[in-house]
């Protein structure tokens, strides 16, 4: 695959990357993917920013956004259509891993990016999986919460060695993720000559929003993981976003909190259907 070398459109500094040619079918899964990816995130804000303003309902995670989905009308043609987008996601983050479609290259630092992208669309097929199956009427869903258990790593100190190791690196991204929103490079990524000067702008603000309260959540959550590993409780279960949520909640003035992290998470969204309208692919001809 061959980079692109045509001349590169430069707004405030970002400058459109160069990026390795990729068939228009990766294209097709990464837009997709991104958008499914957008609804999902825009839907775990809304239900945050909707119990700040106390209009009801509960904080909650990824799989509460899920469920949320499917007790709308059509529910669940909905929620074929983000499982679709989502699995869709998840093949784009492999693709990303194998192909080196960001041309991340195979240095320590690359192959640790493109590891990243692999692991990613596990997560991601996961929750794919569960949306479907939803959609499909072969799970139902549970009441509340997305916490897994694992209580089978707090059994032993190996196991618990790998759930402090699982809390650090989320850590680490949790920081890389709001390193990475103060510094904008996700810019590089747009096709920036595409947009109008209004799209650039809420692309660079909702962007920088989005993913440094992204980060901060995920940071969070690597500390529940971390507690949990030291001092070997938490009734076996691993945190996740709606934990993190909650947590913010129960600070003082956790709603004013929960608020601009729901709006933070909302922007996250902004950012992905963005992504999946103007992000840069080099498709091969």
């Amino acid at each position: 695959m061959s980079a692109n070398t045509t001349s590169r459109f430069s707004w405030r500094g970002f400058q459109e990357a160069r990026l390795p040619q990729v068939p228009s079918w990766v294209e097709t899964l990464g837009r997709a993917g991104h958008i499914a990816k957008g609804v999902v995130y825009f839907i775990v804000g809304f239900l945050a920013f909707r119990v700040t303003i106390g209009a009801g309902g509960e904080v909650g995670g990824a799989r509460n956004a899920i469920r949320e989905i499917g007790e709308q009308p059509y529910g669940k043609l909905m929620l074929g259509l983000v499982a679709i987008g989502l699995l869709g996601y998840t093949a784009w983050r492999w693709v990303q891993a194998i192909q080196d479609t960001e041309g991340a290259g195979t240095e320590a630092k690359g192959l640790v990016k493109r590891t990243g992208y692999a692991i990613s669309g596990v997560a991601y097929a996961v929750l794919g999986s569960y949306a479907g199956s939803l959609s499909l009427g072969w799970v139902g869903g549970p009441s509340s919460g997305q916490s897994s258990k694992a209580s089978f790593l707090l059994d032993s100190m190996p196991g618990r060695i790998v759930l402090g190791a699982a809390g650090a690196i989320t850590i680490g991204v949790g920081i890389y993720f709001a390193v990475k929103g103060y510094h904008a490079k996700f810019m590089t990524k747009y096709q920036l000559a595409e947009m109008g000067d209004a799209f650039r702008t809420t692309a660079l603000h909702a962007g920088r929003i989005g993913l440094i309260t992204r980060g901060i959540a995920f940071v969070i959550i690597g500390y529940f993981l971390a507690q949990s590993a030291w001092q070997g409780t938490g009734n076996g279960e691993i945190a996740g976003m709606g934990d993190a949520l909650s947590a913010i909640a129960s600070q003082t003035y956790g709603r004013i909190l929960l608020g601009v992290v729901g709006f933070g998470l909302m922007a996250y969204a902004v950012h992905m259907f963005l992504l999946g309208c103007y992000r840069r692919f080099n498709v091969a001809n």
